[in-house]
């Protein structure tokens, strides 16, 4: 292969692929309202089509014939894959273009460094693999709880930079083949802790002084005369600055790797050391800035026992109000989620200050209009990490956003198409609801508590409402998958139809968090299984006993009719009539599909609803969502 025709190629990929993301969610320049806000969806993803047709010819011809090769591969062919790799991947801050893409090239060019024997190649290949591995962590670690093969990614990161530091022994050191490799080793042994996050608490206290030992060690490096003069070019500030804030760091989540007393003693005293160290070191200290330097001394200080809750509370506070809400920089982001979840993490949900609830309000505001501004590019993945983490650590203030509130608000921000979706899967669902209440009221007894066919009808529009809102709040699991959901560029892999298939256990998991909102949980659980529960996902959940099977038989129901006649944001392709659909439901009558709602559907008093549902209401959904995005 000719190395930079195709690395030019693979980089046209990237381009488009940028494009595409950008695409997925238009800013609003321009648009007036919400007819004008549905064309330029529309424009939007038969633009996506186009592009991603054409990323996936080039995929096709040019990248997964090396990864699928099992011959050995050219000098040029590694090359290839080097230059697209980094090209896809920024190390350093951790952006990145297409997570899947990487880690799939990085577990080739392993194999093909490991097959060949040369140490240079394996030294590029395990650093590849450690960075790669853990942005696939991150992305897999928070989809809780189908997080359990996300340990695999953090296995095999580990593994890589404990094979790295095989060589970090000065007998070892010396044969390195170049400056580079060392280098490599050098930065590994301080990077291999961000692999350190161990599933069982019976383990931590292990690992914790593990972490330790490793972040000392490293530590140490730049005071030994043997390391300073192998590699007098190394950046050896950056490299005690950076060992220092992972120490500073070890603390994220108010302690959540549970480190004893003495450890958080000594990971404060290291936190002082790094803010004195970033004193005299103007350049680096733009990598920590001052915001972010004295959120790590006020937490680390309080974990360590040198100020109590209050004063600590009222310092973060005064610290929020430092942040930059318009700097959507990975820096930005850090400092813009972290500080309020750092706060939220202090309060006693059930005892709430008036000062507290309010500072609650405005923190869920300004997350959801921070996520607005940020790209759908580059750091997406990691900001889906930290919202992940206010989500499941949300307080619901009377007056204030609540939850179901701010996830719909974020599914509009992240995924528009997925907003209208949901909206419009909720109308038909309160329609086919009420029209089965009047035919079928029997289907209906069991919910909310109903033991009678009169008790369902005096409980009529409570049913229709829970049915709405259950629905409304179906596919909140998919705010962890977003990158996925719009990978429109390329054709996805079993792998990532695999994570795509976790979003009704997360969504249940969400829902079950809060009193108001567990009742919806087996909605979000229950709407891909299949109604005689011979197929479908997840494989825990039996639709033959749903306390609301009934409801969730509609939501499936709905959850197709939308999908099936969309023409945005789901395939790319015209939707199909209403007509076409009602035959595939009736088709898969019995089986996919409850046969009492598939027998209504062409209905004199039905049928009529769906067209207009399908007409009138979906151009209020696009309305709905224009106003919200408009807002934020």
């Amino acid at each position: 292969m000719n190395h930079y025709s195709d690395i030019e190629i693979l980089k046209q990929y990237i381009d488009r692929t940028k494009e595409i993301l950008e695409l997925s969610s238009p800013q609003l320049t321009g648009v007036e309202n919400g007819e004008e806000y549905r064309r330029l969806l529309l424009r939007s993803f038969t633009k996506i089509g186009e592009l991603a047709k054409e990323n996936n010819r080039i995929l096709n011809k040019h990248f997964y014939p090396l990864i699928q090769s099992t011959s050995r591969l050219t000098s040029e062919d590694i090359l290839t894959m080097r230059d697209f790799t980094s090209s896809l991947m920024d190390a350093t801050s951790m952006e990145n273009i297409d997570l899947p893409l990487i880690y799939m090239q990085t577990e080739r060019m392993l194999r093909e460094a490991n097959a060949r024997g040369d140490l240079r190649d394996i030294i590029l290949a395990l650093d590849s693999m450690v960075i790669a591995s853990y942005m696939m962590f991150n992305l897999t670690y928070r989809l809780y709880p189908e997080f359990s093969y996300c340990f695999n990614y953090r296995d095999s990161g580990f593994d890589a930079a404990m094979k790295l530091l095989e060589y970090l022994p000065p007998e070892k050191f010396v044969l390195l083949p170049d400056d580079e490799c060392k280098e490599l080793v050098l930065i590994n042994s301080r990077y291999v802790r961000c692999m350190f996050e161990w599933e069982n608490k019976e383990d931590r206290s292990y690992w914790n002084e593990n972490d330790l030992k490793l972040m000392r060690r490293a530590l140490s490096l730049a005071d030994d005369p043997f390391y300073r003069n192998e590699m007098p070019n190394y950046s050896w500030d950056v490299h005690v600055f950076r060992t220092l804030q992972y120490l500073a760091d070890f603390t994220e989540d108010h302690n959540k790797h549970g480190f004893n007393r003495e450890q958080l003693e000594e990971i404060y005293s290291y936190t002082k050391e790094m803010v004195s160290f970033l004193q005299g070191h103007e350049e680096l200290a733009k990598g920590c800035p001052q915001v972010e330097q004295e959120l790590y001394l006020l937490r680390n200080s309080y974990l360590a026992g040198h100020k109590s809750k209050e004063v600590y509370k009222h310092e973060l506070c005064d610290l929020m109000s430092l942040k930059d809400p318009t700097d959507i920089t990975a820096r930005g982001m850090f400092i813009n989620f972290t500080i309020p979840y750092e706060y939220i993490l202090t309060l006693d949900k059930d005892h709430l200050s008036a000062e507290e609830a309010e500072m609650l309000r405005t923190i869920y505001k300004d997350i959801a209009r921070y996520a607005y501004r940020l790209p759908k590019t580059g750091v997406l993945s990691f900001m889906l990490t930290f919202l992940s983490d206010v989500l499941r650590h949300f307080i619901e203030v009377p007056g204030g956003m609540d939850f179901e509130t701010l996830c719909l608000d974020l599914i509009a921000v992240m995924h528009p198409p997925s907003y209208v979706h949901t909206l419009s899967v909720s109308n038909f669902c309160s329609f086919l609801t009420t029209r089965l209440l009047e035919k079928d009221p029997e289907k209906f007894v069991g919910i909310l508590d109903t033991k009678s066919v009169e008790d369902v009808l005096q409980k009529k529009q409570e049913i229709v409402q829970f049915s709405y809102h259950g629905a409304l709040l179906h596919d909140i699991g998919k705010l962890f998958i977003v990158e996925t959901i719009i990978t429109y560029g390329r054709d996805l892999p079993e792998e990532e139809f695999e994570l795509i298939r976790t979003h009704p256990e997360i969504g249940a998991s969400l829902l079950n968090q809060f009193p108001d909102t567990a009742p919806y949980a087996e909605f979000a659980r229950g709407h891909h299984k299949w109604f005689d529960n011979s197929a479908g996902y997840p494989n825990g959940f039996d639709m033959l006993h749903a306390k609301n099977r009934t409801l969730v038989s509609i939501l499936t129901v709905a959850d197709c009719l939308d999908a099936a006649t969309d023409a945005v944001g789901r395939s790319y392709k015209d939707g199909k009539s209403l007509d076409d659909v009602i035959a595939e439901l009736k088709e898969a009558s019995g089986t996919r599909y409850a046969p009492y709602l598939t027998s209504i559907l062409n209905d004199d008093d039905v049928y009529p609803g769906l067209q207009k549902l399908l007409q009138e209401g979906r151009d209020g959904n696009y309305r709905k969502a224009f106003s919200v995005l408009k807002e934020l």
